[in-house]
């Protein structure tokens, strides 16, 4: 009697190498950093929908109170502050990518593991994604704007209209008094807001002589070792500074449509949220009995700028010119 059996050696057999992949890839992405699966994060993590029914997440952002409260024995019955929520939803996608190698013999052609090497482009291409997924949701549409030399538009910014510590003070300072308050996040006690600049940007700061004369003051955060500092360049007035080429950027700016011009990101807590209906899986699959295999990787989930209204929650754009490094 012949039976059919899988075995472990089975072509057909459909193998993963997730558990490698999403203890790594967190640390690709660049936004990894700044992610938690709490309210106190720059982009808070939902999980609600892993292992659960449903592409579609509703959820709801808590302002803090603006009363002045009661003083001495005034009576607190009937001054009672009305909580400001707001609701918003985000709807789960999936991006999925794979590679196939010919065959055995194909492979032994090259001194490269293109097994390997295909696992490791596959972990960069899924980070790289996500990232660029965030970046554009967190730069499209938004209804805080910062320009720099305090100018009212990108059509008249100038080629000095670069950035500076006190354009970052200005950004600071709108943060703290718009209304609602962007709130900064909470590390061991202090407070931190996060700027992502495009390179251009920072080489700009790193020439100007207020921001030398910081740094030769030593005015420097050291030795923090939670992750919204990993790979920072700086400190600046509760500004944690990172540096990133997917910042947009353009050459059109300014009265005459030839300034270039970056939108770096100020953010502040739950500037965005992170929907996660399966985190970043991958996958090996054997065909033709064995001498071909192809490897995938993709995740379910979507990133989502947070709205108070139609405003933004905690995103203010600065908008300034660069250097055309």
């Amino acid at each position: 009697m012949a039976l059919t059996e899988f075995t472990i050696a089975a072509a057909e057999r459909v193998q993963r190498w997730s558990a490698a992949a999403w203890y790594e890839l967190p640390h690709i992405i660049f936004f990894g950093r700044l992610m938690r699966p709490d309210p106190n994060a720059i982009i808070e993590e939902k999980r609600d929908l892993e292992g659960q029914p449903g592409d579609r997440l509703n959820y709801t952002l808590v302002n803090g109170l603006n009363g002045a409260g009661v003083v001495g024995d005034d009576p607190l019955e009937g001054q009672e502050e009305e909580l400001d929520l707001d609701t918003d939803s985000v709807t789960l996608d999936q991006k999925r990518n794979a590679v196939r190698l010919k065959g055995r013999l194909s492979m032994k052609r090259t001194a490269v593991d293109q097994e390997k090497a295909s696992k490791s482009v596959l972990k960069k291409w899924m980070a790289e994604v996500v990232d660029d997924d965030i970046f554009v949701e967190l730069s499209t549409s938004n209804t805080r704007q910062v320009f720099g030399g305090n100018l009212a538009s990108r059509a008249v910014l100038l080629t000095t209209s670069l950035i500076t510590p006190a354009i970052m003070d200005t950004v600071v300072a709108r943060a703290e008094m718009a209304d609602p308050k962007i709130w900064p996040v909470n590390i061991s006690g202090d407070d931190f807001y996060v700027l992502v600049m495009h390179p251009d940007a920072w080489y700009d700061l790193r020439q100007n002589s207020v921001w030398q004369g910081y740094q030769q003051n030593g005015a420097q955060v050291q030795g923090r070792d939670n992750p919204i500092f990993s790979g920072s360049p700086g400190v600046y007035n509760q500004i944690v500074l990172h540096k990133h080429i997917k910042v947009p950027s353009g050459t059109d700016a300014g009265a005459g449509a030839n300034v270039p011009y970056a939108v770096n990101l100020f953010l502040g807590m739950q500037a965005a949220i992170m929907a996660w209906g399966a985190p970043p899986q991958s996958w090996v699959k054997e065909f033709d009995y064995g001498n071909s295999i192809g490897m995938a990787i993709g995740a379910i989930y979507k990133p989502r700028k947070s709205l108070f209204g139609a405003n933004d929650h905690a995103v203010i754009s600065l908008e300034t010119a660069r250097t055309n490094n």
